[in-house]
């Protein structure tokens, strides 16, 4: 949610730098960074704030402090013990913080959402989801954004030509993508950093006022006390069964402490399926199945469903379709051209197996394709669907009738 705000400030300074395209001209265009952020922090304290009485009206007794389990039913909060039957464990995670000469220099993403001057310049290590994120953000107010990824494409969870797009729109974007190298060491000087690289074309060094650290994120289960509790874990998160039960029969563990997905919509599913078991015995295992991802790039990116290289991979014939941003009406009469609609079809079936975004809009319009893959539809049901015209999702569905 946090970023997320961040991201909706920017895509408005977007469109306000582009405001002359549709005849709207403003002389005086100024960002406030410091107001950026503290727009953002009214929001979380919004949400933050009503969870507490919430809770109290559900009849939760909510106890604030760092808790490590004592035995198998028994947890320690500031001196004060609770007992309980069950517990269940969602303690999210925490930034990991890569085996860098000089790392104390950089800065996680918890650290940079606070920031409320807006740096000059950033170095961002990693190329994944965080590093793309953050990187979009800071370079639509006008930082200078170099990202620094070891693998030769960011974004490596997402579908290639996704990947692919977004590096080119943040290239158009004034951001220096380095693919294919490793961070030696960061050095500072006074309030000025340098990362120090090697590439394939030999060593570089880029200044920058502030480095971010993408390298990823792990489950935040030090302190815990598992072992006191019989909860078996490695690096990689807490052990749990098919049931999200830990090796511990009284305990359950969800969402990021687990490792896996570390999205906030499987975070709430696996508690709910946690709770269920906990308390009524172990019938239920989350389904992964129509797991609806989003990548708040500007565009961002939405996925559902296998990718291309995926559903090969499990023999399936497939049919691939791809709608252009720049070729639906609508996109054009909104000045968002960027991206594309792709489509995985099976050919036998004509079933819908993967749907893969990057546009205006993404993020929302992939559900059509997560409803689509759940209700086994194929492509044909879309033929007697009237949408509203001139609408993303006509441009959407008129694709879709056209995959052969």
């Amino acid at each position: 949610m946090p970023k997320k705000a961040l991201v909706r400030s920017m895509a408005i300074w977007n469109a306000v730098k582009n405001a002359s395209e549709f005849g709207i001209f403003l002389p005086e265009r100024t960002l406030d960074w410091s107001h950026v952020v503290k727009r953002k922090n009214e929001i979380i304290g919004r949400f933050v704030g009503g969870k507490g009485p919430y809770l109290e009206k559900m009849g939760v007794d909510l106890v604030m402090g760092e808790a490590r389990f004592v035995s198998p039913q028994e947890i320690e909060v500031s001196g004060q013990r609770y007992k309980a039957q069950r517990f269940l464990i969602g303690v999210g995670s925490e930034s990991v913080i890569p085996s860098i000469e000089g790392v104390e220099h950089g800065i996680t993403s918890k650290e940079l959402l606070f920031m409320e001057k807006l740096p000059e310049s950033m170095v961002v290590i990693g190329g994944g989801i965080i590093g793309m994120e953050f990187g979009h953000v800071f370079a639509s107010a006008g930082t200078r954004v170099t990202v620094v990824q070891r693998a030769d494409r960011v974004l490596m969870t997402e579908d290639v030509e996704s990947s692919r797009i977004i590096e080119e729109v943040s290239r158009k974007r004034g951001m220096d993508i380095l693919l294919s190298c490793n961070v030696q060491k960061i050095t500072a000087e006074g309030e000025r950093k340098t990362v120090h690289v090697t590439t394939q074309d030999g060593d570089k060094a880029v200044e920058a006022e502030v480095v971010l650290l993408a390298t990823g994120r792990k489950p935040a289960i030090q302190g815990l006390g598992l072992d006191a509790a019989g909860v078996e874990y490695t690096d990689r998160g807490i052990k749990v069964n098919d049931y999200l039960q830990t090796t511990s029969e009284s305990i359950y563990a969800a969402g990021d402490s687990i490792g896996g997905y570390m999205f906030t919509p499987i975070a709430a599913k696996q508690a709910q399926v946690a709770v269920r078991n906990a308390l009524k015995g172990n019938h239920q295992k989350p389904d992964y199945q129509y797991m609806t991802r989003a990548i708040f790039t500007l565009p961002p990116i939405g996925s559902v469903g296998l990718t291309e290289e995926e559903a090969k991979k499990q023999g399936i014939d497939i049919a691939v379709g791809k709608l252009p941003y720049a070729h639906s009406g609508t996109a054009i009469l909104l000045g968002e051209t960027e991206g594309h609609f792709k489509v995985i079809v099976d050919r036998n079936t004509r079933r819908i197996v993967g749907g893969h975004f990057v546009g205006q809009d993404a993020d929302e319009l992939i559900h059509l394709i997560t409803v689509a893959i759940k209700g086994n539809l194929t492509i044909d049901d879309f033929v007697d669907i009237i949408p509203v015209h001139p609408t993303l999702a006509e441009s959407l569905i008129e694709f879709l009738r056209g995959i052969r």
